[in-house]
């Protein structure tokens, strides 16, 4: 699958390699205020897209959010999600620290 992203509308779209649109997934957590990639795909197949003030776990079709993470800083700018401690290490805009956030992943299959 493809992911792409549309910050102004806080839109996720799905994709096969061939280009067709198999999901349209509109949240306003997903706008974000910057002009940046907002998504991260783990090696292990979750999902995260992130807005101006949380991160969410989408399902693998786009469809779906399974969780969402409040972030306590604005403008987060990258996200990894670390497979063997479960956490989510985030950097932000304009903020020299980087933070880890516990997560409640739900596993893809």
């Amino acid at each position: 699958m493809i992911y792409v992203t549309d910050i102004v509308n806080g839109m996720l779209r799905t994709l096969t390699r061939d280009g067709t649109v198999t999901a349209t997934f509109q949240d306003p957590a997903f706008k974000h205020g910057w002009i940046i990639d907002n998504i991260h795909v783990a090696a292990t197949g979750q999902v995260f897209v992130f807005g101006d003030n949380s991160i969410s776990q989408v399902d693998t079709v786009g469809k779906t959010i399974l969780n969402t993470i409040s972030v306590d800083i604005a403008n987060p700018a990258s996200v990894y999600f670390n497979e063997e401690t479960r956490k989510l290490i985030v950097g932000f805009r304009s903020h020299y620290n980087i933070n880890e956030y516990k997560t409640k992943t739900v596993p893809t299959f």
